[in-house]
């Protein structure tokens, strides 16, 4: 065969935003493992991806894999993987996975073949719970249209750890205590390697029975399981500064969405203070500030899956009882904000009780833990310790100025919060400076517009890191 060769092993790579047409790519550039998928009758499930890699061994190209990626958050659901029979058994798929998990982050697959699941199981990403059950680390998504179930409900993309290796199938529960499962349609290549066709020939209400009821017993050993699973995976560790960015610089992520114009500056620094914020308060993880930061700058990402009996309690997703977070808006789901604001009760200064806040910084205090998922209660209780300000009499000034009506955020108090000095004070990074003074600067001069307000009150000093906060601020 006449191999294309790669010295030092190397791999050729095609990343590009809009979708690649992988047969395109096969049939022009390589024929020969175009021709080898077609002479072993397999379909591609995926044929399109946003990136395509060769996958090289001993210097030739054997094989190729392709993703659905997103290069600005560094995720990627593997749709696709061949390597010609004579180089399999080389661990070629193994080393691919590393490298993504070490390069970028951790993978999902979508529609993974019965030899994917034995093969993780092999590589320890995977683990067997019983006969035919598999726990998986990496999560398996299956296409609405490959849904099916036990009972009459809606098919909705499927997202799960868990593998059938009697039915050839991913497997999830809709509902554990009804016992409603749903499972994927059988793939062209378990069908004739695994005769699956046959195999779900016997399954019938007794069989799904049997499978929510070892669920049920074993559930927290089951969790257990995967929570080892994942804890060994060689995941590359994010950390905040890296996502986000330091003091006085974005991240390499944001930037890039702004010079794709993707997002305005002021946006991007108002989600960079919104992450912070949550990952100091517990909210996020670091495992999931690539999930959160993505969900954050994607305004119309909305719920898409309704029939899942267990959700995120924050975006309405489904969710595993075994996740640690949720892998839709990135929101830790062990974070109890009542344990939280307990805590911060608790370090409230008790020597102020006689001062009375400003009830403008009051409220945009108490607007703005709302309209980042609060509970009111907590709100409430948070206003009231910290400001010494009973609810009654700032629920009344809320009410007057129509800020929030019917336990939401109006229009009227969503345009308070961004035109309000401490948003300014923060999107402007004027944290050098006395906040009480440009309070007081702001609302002395409320004839000028936002930056008019902020230059003019920076034209009051006279040093270089001054000077350089002026150039950072785009007129």
């Amino acid at each position: 065969m006449n191999y294309l060769t790669r010295e030092d092993n190397t791999q050729k790579v095609y990343l590009c935003e809009k979708p690649l047409d992988i047969i395109d790519i096969l049939k022009n550039n390589y024929d020969y493992l175009y021709d080898a998928i077609n002479r072993e009758g397999i379909i591609l499930k995926g044929l399109e991806g946003n990136l395509f890699k060769e996958i090289v061994y001993d210097s030739k190209v054997v094989g190729f894999c392709s993703y659905d990626f997103s290069s600005e958050f560094i995720t990627a659901a593997l749709n696709n993987i061949f390597v010609l029979p004579e180089f399999r058994g080389n661990g070629l798929f193994f080393s691919e996975l590393q490298k993504t998990m070490i390069e970028y982050n951790k993978p999902s697959i979508i529609e993974p073949t019965r030899l994917i699941v034995e093969l993780l199981i092999e590589y320890g990403f995977a683990s067997k719970i019983s006969d035919n059950l598999v726990a998986s680390s990496l999560e398996f998504i299956i296409p609405p249209s490959h849904v099916e179930s036990n009972e009459n409900c809606q098919h909705e993309e499927l997202s799960t750890h868990f593998y059938d290796l009697n039915i050839c199938s991913s497997i999830h529960f809709l509902d554990i205590e009804k016992g409603i499962i749903a499972y994927s349609s059988p793939l062209n290549y378990d069908i004739i390697h695994y005769d699956c066709i046959n195999r779900r020939k016997s399954i019938d209400d007794d069989y799904f029975n049997r499978i929510k009821e070892f669920f049920l017993e074993n559930d927290v050993a089951i969790m257990n399981e995967i929570s080892k699973l994942e804890e060994r995976l060689p995941v590359k560790s994010y950390d905040l500064v890296e996502v986000v960015g330091d003091e006085d610089n974005f991240s390499g992520y944001i930037e890039s969405l702004i010079d794709d114009a993707h997002v305005t500056y002021e946006k991007a620094f108002e989600i960079k203070q919104q992450m912070i914020e949550e990952y100091e308060a517990g909210m996020i993880l670091n495992e999931s500030l690539l999930i959160r930061l993505a969900y954050l700058f994607d305004e119309d990402k909305k719920p898409t899956i309704e029939s899942h009996a267990d959700t995120c309690p924050y975006c309405d997703m489904p969710i595993d009882s075994h996740d640690r977070f949720c892998h839709f808006c990135g929101i830790n789901l062990n974070y109890d904000p009542e344990e939280m604001f307990e805590s911060l009760l608790n370090t409230f200064n008790e020597s102020n009780e006689e001062f009375i806040e400003d009830i403008r910084y009051v409220a945009y205090k108490f607007l703005k833990l709302i309209s980042e998922g609060i509970e009111l209660e907590y709100s409430i209780i948070t206003c009231e310790s910290s400001y010494n300000i009973d609810w009654d009499i700032l629920k009344e000034y809320l009410n007057e100025k129509k800020y929030f009506l019917n336990n939401k955020i109006t229009k009227e108090g969503h345009d308070f919060l961004t035109t309000h000095p401490l948003h300014l004070f923060e999107k402007y990074e004027l944290e050098i400076f006395d906040y009480n003074d440009f309070e007081k600067y702001f609302y002395n001069h409320p004839e000028l517009e936002e930056k008019e307000i902020v230059f003019n009150y920076l034209n009051q000093f006279d040093d270089e890191e001054v000077f350089d906060l002026k150039n950072k601020i785009k007129w």
